[in-house]
């Protein structure tokens, strides 16, 4: 993956994670607001921005962007292993 100059908007960034979270068009439409249709041009947009070609790659992008926001945490999770 070769990053692009220009780096990811706060929008880009809030799809970039839950695309790596194997969210849909869908959900992320109703997660963030907006239209599916709107998700999907954008999702293309950043795609390219970013030169990525699997999910691999948007996994490890959405990885590089730093620490994710408390409330982008998989809640069904437990916090400990017992």
């Amino acid at each position: 993956m070769k990053t692009s100059a220009v780096p990811p908007t706060e929008r880009e960034k809030q799809i970039l994670r839950r695309m790596a979270l194997g969210r849909s068009d869908a959900g992320i439409a109703r997660q963030i607001g907006g239209t599916e249709a709107q998700v999907a041009t954008q999702r293309l947009r950043l795609l390219r921005k970013l030169n990525i070609c699997s999910h691999a790659e948007i996994i490890e992008a959405a990885i590089n962007l730093g620490p994710w926001p408390r409330q982008m945490k998989c809640p069904n999770l437990p916090s400990r292993v017992s």
